[in-house]
């Protein structure tokens, strides 16, 4: 074999590096942004990141290993692609763009890629750059909400595209501009025998309209006409053009000999998205996971119609089915969230008397969970009662529901515990504070649930309290940096007074710079009966194992003399400011049943849980016990707590004496 010469190896080794920049080059050229979605409010696994899609448009597959994504051109190296991200050839790959810490993402579409930081809706350049430094870049202008824009697959220039088609190839047309959503003149609400309903849209748009709650598209019906309407009826309306993209949706809901002695809201969507087998959230499916244990969420429309019958609000927002053991009923319970991609982050109305605010990033419409066919009350207003104790617990208001234009019944219009709730319940407004919240639910150390944050502090605080003698003042002084006693206190009291046999599903919260915080949480299981639970749960001994209560931290105070005083104190307290029960908690039992008495009998034709009497009689057994339960809780505590009869009367003898007068039998 002829020996190379250095000379000839060194040519050799040029040509290899000028090829292999050339390749390179070439590869960086051939990689193209192809798709931008700035302002998703479509869920994959309950997330919806924004997203940019790369195209290869070789016929080789190009290995992203060394490149980077940025919407910074100073900064062009702000995100590195995995080494193993990869694009076919012909191929497309979507990168999905969050806020939020892309190493603890579990959820979202399978075998996703996170980049870690979000696109702007108002507009701004992303760039790419591969190994060797060469970088291409698109700038985006302003979109709109929930609209991909990219270059159609019959064009070259950007445009605003009516099918989102993320990992796939774009549809044929584009649109530089959309067109103005249309106007249902005639007012949405309650009307007699029939109305007349015209839309008007600007001149040049047509309007197309549906009837059955699908979103209306080029091929619905066309609108020529005022359209008559003679049974409850929901009308959706869109205009279009040829050189414009659809417009957003407007809904209008027609209550044809209908009317309603409380608010109602009307709630639509699709119907393949609430009753198909592959993608409907009301029905079991044809998977081995019904469809309703998915927590599918979808874009709904919602209407808000108040007593008079006048409708206050009508956006669109995303829901998904809420609540446990209740989702293979009929009647299902729904989150409802508004999403800036839709229109709004928030729903602007005061929605509950019993609070000074009036925007919520989200509601929930409650079916009334395990108490469906017993009282439908009992979660409102035992939270109600709760009022003035300083925990935090969700506003509520009875509400008829109307689904898809069908009645569907009584329902609690609730406010949703969330970090935005709670901050609102806090007073706090710093955006990265209300992030940062950490929300557990769970009965213990080991097997607490993480909403939202971590847990661990809680954790170590509990252990804390399981190994340590408060009577300390370093380890009260510990416990007290790091625990809202109050709330804890108040929690346990009233839980105890009303029998809350569910004291398992606790819920408790930390913003950074404060303490652990008690909320309340699904009460519905309270004024059930005059049984001891759940007292035995909560006054445990430090030692003794995980119940349905994380219980250490109040048996490890109790063990302090001085917190022992308080409890006791704190419980003759809470009685008389909340459970003197002609004054205190008859009235906001006797409103609910009013309100629900007018609504029963059609509730009980819809679905047939129960009789109209077997309703009454639940609702007034709760009450008898919300009535006799604060005399014979104080005498249980008196007997766990070991109090004798002189201490005893000292801390509850003049609480007994009104308990005499206010919750006398009657």
């Amino acid at each position: 074999m002829k020996k190379l010469s250095i000379p000839s190896l060194l040519r050799i080794l040029l040509l290899s590096l000028a090829l292999l920049c050339l390749t390179a080059a070439f590869a960086c050229a051939d990689v193209v942004f192809s798709e931008i979605m700035a302002s998703n409010a479509v869920f994959q696994n309950g997330r919806h990141d924004d997203w940019v899609e790369l195209h290869n448009t070789s016929d080789t597959q190009v290995s992203l290993k060394g490149w980077y994504l940025s919407n910074d051109p100073y900064k062009l190296t702000r995100w590195a692609f995995p080494d193993s991200a990869k694009i076919a050839k012909n191929g497309y790959l979507v990168i999905y763009c969050t806020d939020d810490d892309i190493s603890a993402i579990t959820d979202g579409p399978a075998n996703a890629i996170y980049a870690s930081f979000k696109i702007s809706a108002s507009g701004e350049s992303l760039y790419l750059t591969d190994p060797e430094g060469n970088t291409t870049s698109i700038t985006i202008g302003e979109q709109f909400g929930n609209v991909s824009s990219g270059i159609p697959s019959s064009g070259t220039q950007w445009q605003f595209l009516e099918k989102a088609t993320p990992g796939a190839a774009n549809k044929t047309t584009g649109y530089d501009a959309r067109a103005q959503e249309p106007v249902i003149e005639t007012s949405a609400g309650f009307y007699q025998g029939s109305v007349k309903v015209t839309i008007t849209a600007p001149e040049g748009m047509e309007i197309r309209y549906t009837t059955d709650c699908n979103t209306p598209d080029r091929t619905s019906k066309l609108y020529t006409g005022p359209i008559e309407v003679t049974k409850t009826t929901v009308i959706r309306a869109r205009a279009f053009a040829d050189h414009l993209l659809g417009s957003t949706t407007a809904g209008s809901t027609f209550f044809i000999n209908d009317s309603s002695p409380v608010e109602v809201v009307s709630f639509y969507t699709d119907p393949d998205l609430l009753y198909s087998n592959a993608k409907g959230m009301m029905v079991k499916g044809s998977g081995s996971t019904a469809n309703y244990n998915k927590n599918w969420e979808y874009i709904f429309q919602v209407e808000y119609f108040d007593k008079d019958g006048a409708r206050q609000l009508v956006q669109m927002c995303t829901a998904r089915i809420a609540g446990h053991s209740s989702r293979f009923l009929k009647q299902k319970s729904f989150s409802i969230y508004a999403r800036s991609a839709l229109g709004s982050s928030t729903f602007d109305y005061p929605f509950f008397e019993n609070r000074d605010y009036t925007s919520y990033s989200a509601l929930q419409l409650r079916m009334t969970n395990s108490d469906y066919r017993s009282c439908r009350l009992r979660d409102c207003v035992l939270m109600e009662v709760s009022d003035g104790l300083g925990l935090y617990y969700q506003a509520g208001k009875p509400i008829v529901l109307y689904l898809n234009g069908e009645y569907y019944g009584h329902y609690n219009l609730r406010e949703k515990a969330n970090k935005d709730s709670l901050a609102q319940w806090e007073g706090i407004t710093n955006s990265k504070v209300i992030d940062a919240v950490d929300i557990i639910e769970g009965t213990g150390m080991n097997v607490s649930q993480v909403i939202r944050g971590s847990n661990e502090d809680w954790i170590a605080l509990m252990e804390f309290c399981k190994k340590n003698d408060l009577n300390n003042p370093d380890n009260l002084q510990y416990v007290l940096d790091r625990l809202d006693v109050d709330s804890l206190y108040n929690y346990v009291i009233y839980s105890m007074i009303i029998g809350n046999y569910d004291s398992g599903n606790v819920r408790y919260y930390r913003f950074p710079g404060g303490k652990w915080t008690f909320m309340l949480h699904d009460v519905e299981a309270g004024c059930m009966n005059s049984d001891e639970a759940p007292i035995s749960t909560f006054l445990r001994k430090k030692t003794a194992s995980s119940s349905k209560f994380p219980h250490w931290a109040l048996a490890a105070l109790l063990e302090v003399p001085e917190y022992k005083d308080y409890f006791l104190r704190r419980t003759a307290e809470i009685v008389q400011s909340n459970f003197l029960y002609s004054t205190q908690v008859q009235p906001i039992y006797e409103k609910w049943l009013n309100a629900l008495s007018e609504l029963m009998p059609r509730h009980i034709q819809k679905f047939r849980h129960f009789t109209y009497s077997e309703w009454n009689t639940n609702v007034h057994a709760s009450m008898y016990y919300a009535r006799i339960r604060p005399k014979k809780v104080i005498g249980l505590i008196c007997t766990n707590l070991k109090v004798s009869s002189a201490d005893k009367e000292m801390y509850f003898g003049e609480t007994l004496r009104l308990l005499e007068i206010y919750n006398a039998k009657e």
